[in-house]
């Protein structure tokens, strides 16, 4: 068996975390005192590293040297091996060639190069390859580095929620930054730690690009990297998000209009450019993400296939099963209540056989929790006060619409697809910050925003803290 961990590891560990920790106070000291988020830097940066290092430990350690994590280690090394070797064959490859001509090219052993022929795999291999000599091959330094790389995208997010809820920004630290599933499945050498990342990034820079309208080459550029990032690993999540999106400029533009003609004649540009553009984009990456993920239809029926392997017998008790589906859209309709629960709220916590499912029942019973709070100040907002204010509330701001739009289809895809809660606790972390944050940011507004005359009140609050 390979060990992934040696004694150089722990060695190195001080000697990585005293550099990152210094090169971040070195970026702390450049945020403005003034700002509520400061405080919170180095010791997200901090929780995240520890997230990395528990990962790899209990990969090698509990899962005794099995799983992706480790197999994405070594294959990330023997592709850099190749860099010596054979530069172009190592370049052809990172750049996404996996033909077979390459692959015969590979001179080392051909047992360590895991995952060659799955593209959106093989895509953590060859990203993490990138990071492997600043490593130096081993295993906790490269998770500590990329930890900490990965930890840029959600520190922007968690920035943007600051500026927009000031108001809330411990809850909104929490939400982001300090939840305990989403440090450890999105700190490792991982697809999730790559893809949430992504996602946040690929947010901020949206909002900065078309509502702060600011550095806006620099912010298109992050755009282009972090949708390549998730087209590579997994393209769902770079469909979800687009849409989402488009969702969240269309409410922002027409919110903007006061003028009803000006936003009838918006809604019909905003139809051609904004919905126009993006069909033709989904389509454009839909032909470059090719196989199950070209198609609607191919992407139904890998949903099913892929939903029928998780739920087979030798998952034991760690598998769930919402029932099989015809690969239509009709027959995932069907299924949607029972997905979304899934993907939100699963596994409940007497669900949980070991820590990290006890971990991960814990957060998702305050997810259950908060969502019936909320779902109790809507039923009381529309008979004490009336639907114009609970649906203001609710849909008044392009991040809680963001949110809303992105993490229920999202637990709905994650609820279809995975059978298996030790898988389900992985896929669904990207949506956990943004589910969060909006039932925060809503909880907030009904608690203390005040109402106007038109909303049968003036000063009045639903719940006096």
């Amino acid at each position: 068996m390979y060990q992934s961990i040696t004694f150089w590891d722990f060695i190195f560990i001080p000697f990585y975390f005293i550099i990152v920790i210094f090169i971040a106070h070195k970026i702390k000291q450049s945020i403005s005192p003034s700002l509520p988020e400061k405080k919170y830097f180095l010791n997200g940066l901090i929780y995240k590293i520890i997230g990395g290092i528990g990962i790899c430990l209990v990969y090698v350690y509990y899962y005794k040297d099995g799983g992706d994590t480790i197999w994405y280690f070594i294959s990330s090394n023997t592709l850099q091996s190749m860099l010596m070797k054979s530069p172009s064959t190592y370049f052809s490859i990172l750049l996404g060639n996996l033909d077979l001509d390459n692959l015969l090219k590979y001179e080392a052993d051909m047992r360590s190069v895991y995952y060659y022929n799955d593209f959106n795999s093989f895509s953590v291999v060859r990203f993490t390859s990138l990071i492997s000599p600043f490593g130096l091959f081993l295993y906790i330094p490269i998770t500590i580095i990329l930890a900490s790389i990965s930890y840029i995208g959600i520190w922007k997010l968690f920035r943007l929620f600051c500026q927009e809820f000031p108001a809330i920004h411990k809850n909104m630290a929490f939400a982001i930054l300090f939840i305990p599933s989403v440090a450890f499945w999105g700190s490792g050498i991982l697809k999730d730690t790559y893809t949430l990342s992504a996602t946040c990034w690929m947010v901020y820079s949206f909002y900065k690009v078309f509502i702060y309208k600011k550095k806006i080459v620099a912010n298109i550029i992050a755009i282009i990297v972090m949708s390549y990032i998730l087209i590579s690993i997994r393209p769902f999540m770079l469909y979800i998000s687009l849409i989402s999106l488009i969702l969240m400029l269309t409410h922002y533009y027409l919110t903007t209009i006061k003028s009803a003609f000006i936003r009838f004649i918006s809604l019909i540009l905003i139809l051609i450019v904004f919905w126009g553009g993006g069909i033709f984009t989904l389509v454009t990456l839909g032909e470059k993400a090719g196989g199950s993920f070209s198609t609607i239809d191919g992407m139904l029926e890998k949903a099913s296939v892929t939903q029928q392997d998780l739920s087979k017998s030798y998952y034991g008790e760690n598998s769930f099963n919402i029932g099989t589906f015809e690969p239509t859209i009709k027959g995932i309709l069907g299924k949607a209540p029972l997905a979304i629960n899934a993907g939100l709220y699963f596994p409940y916590l007497w669900k949980a056989n070991n820590p990290v499912m006890f971990i991960a029942g814990l957060e998702n019973l305050m997810l259950l929790l908060l969502t019936l709070y909320v779902l109790l100040l809507i039923i009381v907002a529309i008979f004490k006060i009336g639907p114009r204010y609970m649906l203001k509330t609710l849909f008044d701001h392009p991040l809680v619409i963001f949110s809303l739009s992105y993490a229920i289809p999202f637990a709905f895809m994650v609820g279809l697809t995975t059978a298996n809660y030790g898988a389900l606790v992985r896929y669904k972390i990207p949506l956990i910050p943004f589910y969060l944050t909006s039932l925060f940011i809503i909880i907030h507004k009904f608690n203390r925003i005040d109402f106007d005359k038109s909303d049968k009140s003036n000063s009045n609050k639903i719940i006096t803290e």
